[in-house]
């Protein structure tokens, strides 16, 4: 490796490390993370070709799913003539296929991303306790949305889970990362964010642990299990709050009353996959969500426009579900590509993971297991939320998903090098 060679991979190696600590405690740090991965394509520049074509049976069916879903949003707007700027957030998934290509391209050190994983879980613990109790903020989330903040910790203490080695401390470490997350979902109050966590953590168990007998899996699921009861039942939590407030919620929407988290969420459900069966090829137009609540008999009966501004249902401006969300705006075939963003990489993660355990690669067996944990938080994050409906969010997944497949794919590459 060149000197210039060795200063890049340095310079990528930092950005690793800095992600999770810019996503969760940095005002901005999305933007500053998108920066970086500029100025290392940039500096880089001359090995680009190269390493496409060393990696192109990674990076080209990812580019085909992300080409693909940007084509169906861009068609969406010059067909319904809408602005622009609907495509801001939805073209940020093109991060993906950069930040994939210059990690295949710079060889950072993955430790560094475990390292920087569990950095990035306590100093944002430490905001969100400062928020709650010192600023009395109803749900902490730093200095992004809540719910997407919540999305970002869950998944990332999923890639923290999955950190390779298998001595104590290792293990110690991979729950300590788990518990930082239930500490911070539990004073944010998402709900989601916790269950896609929990959830997801049953079958991560298999790629933290090597020997798994029956015994180890019924004390594992049962401290899962606890952890999120713990979450719930503590006194003053937050998170149990809003547990308990479901049964009460869903009650008031069967008796006609949508004006809840729940109610709202099952009457934009409803409303959205009503128009998909009558506009199943194109939807209502990226973007334009806030159209078919607005034309629902609830919200033109509240003809006052002061009223309609308090109503929640009202002022929504997304499904909060992305199935119903790309169904009800982009048809069958914005429904086809988004879900395209979270299979095609799932593939490429089992792909590479089939690879670096054949070739006996613990670092790219890892980094393929974590990789799956994101995708599969991330689905069930979003039958509750919509991926790219805040910047901080898909810039987000899109980056971690171009970090941990470019790193897979260099660990694959390498173990099938070391093998022929």
């Amino acid at each position: 490796m060149t000197d210039s060679n060795k200063l890049l991979s340095r310079m990528a190696t930092v950005l690793v490390f800095a992600f999770p600590v810019l996503i969760l405690c940095v005002p901005r740090g999305a933007g500053v993370f998108l920066a970086g991965v500029g100025v290392l394509a940039l500096v880089g520049w001359r090995g680009m070709g190269q390493a496409w074509r060393e990696h192109a049976d990674v990076l080209k069916p990812l580019a085909i799913a992300v080409l693909a879903f940007m084509a169906v949003y861009v068609g969406s707007k010059l067909y319904f003539h809408t602005p622009w700027n609907v495509l801001d957030n939805p073209s940020r998934t093109l991060l993906a296929i950069l930040t994939c290509w210059v990690i295949a391209r710079t060889a950072p050190n993955p430790a560094r991303l475990w390292q920087g994983i569990t950095v990035g879980l306590c100093l944002a613990l430490l905001i969100v306790i400062w928020q709650r109790f010192a600023l009395a903020t109803e749900r902490p989330s730093a200095f992004v949305q809540a719910i997407a903040f919540a999305n970002m910790v869950a998944a990332l203490a999923l890639v923290g889970f999955a950190r390779p080695g298998h001595s104590r401390a290792a293990n110690a470490i991979a729950w300590f990362n788990i518990v930082c997350a239930v500490l911070i979902l539990m004073l944010n109050g998402t709900r989601g964010s916790l269950l896609a966590m929990l959830v997801t953590l049953v079958p991560m168990l298999l790629a933290r642990y090597r020997r798994f007998s029956m015994r180890m899996f019924v004390v594992a699921a049962a401290s899962i299990a606890v952890l999120g009861a713990a979450a719930c039942i503590v006194p003053g939590s937050p998170l149990g709050k809003r547990v308990d407030e479901v049964v009460s919620e869903i009650r008031q929407f069967d008796q006609g009353n949508p004006e809840s988290s729940i109610g709202a969420r099952l009457m934009m459900w409803g409303a959205g996959m009503q128009y998909f069966a009558s506009h199943p090829w194109t939807g209502i137009g990226v973007g334009q969500f806030a159209r078919i609540l607005q034309a629902t008999p609830y919200c033109e009966q509240i003809s006052d426009p002061v009223a309609r501004s308090h109503s929640i249902v009202c002022v929504l401006e997304h499904a909060h579900n992305d199935i119903v969300e790309a169904a009800a705006t982009t048809g069958l075939p914005g429904l086809l590509t988004m879900l395209g963003l979270f299979l095609v990489p799932a593939a490429l993660f089992v792909r590479t993971l089939r690879i670096s355990r054949t070739r006996g690669n613990a670092q790219g067996i890892h980094l393929a297991g974590a990789g799956l944990g994101v995708v599969m938080a991330s689905m069930i994050s979003g039958f509750t939320q919509v991926t790219t409906a805040h910047q901080a969010n898909v810039v987000f997944y899109a980056g971690l998903i171009g970090l941990l497949l470019g790193m897979a794919g260099r660990e694959a590459y390498a173990a099938s090098a070391d093998g022929a």
